[in-house]
């Protein structure tokens, strides 16, 4: 089964940040969500997860701890803003 690509940017102790690959031969981080987030759950804990997706823009994906549910807006400082 195909799966959307991303990469790792930065984890905190409270937040994991991601970012969608880009890649046109595979499902973007919004539309695979709910396997992202069961392998982020999996891979950081039930850490909040933060992506920017294909546009550029930060994202929230929203779970249970254990199941993705839904997406919110994410307009908080990103790590690349914080390096600055």
């Amino acid at each position: 089964m195909r799966r959307a690509s991303y990469t790792e940017i930065a984890v905190t102790p409270g937040m994991v940040f991601i970012a969608d690959r880009c890649r046109l031969d595979l499902p973007s981080v919004t539309n695979d969500a709910e396997r992202v987030v069961e392998e982020c759950l999996a891979a950081y804990g039930e850490r909040r997860i933060v992506y920017r997706d294909s546009a550029g823009e930060w994202g929230e994906l929203l779970h249970t701890g254990i199941q993705f549910r839904g997406f919110a807006p994410y307009a908080d400082l990103t790590p690349d803003e914080e390096a600055a």
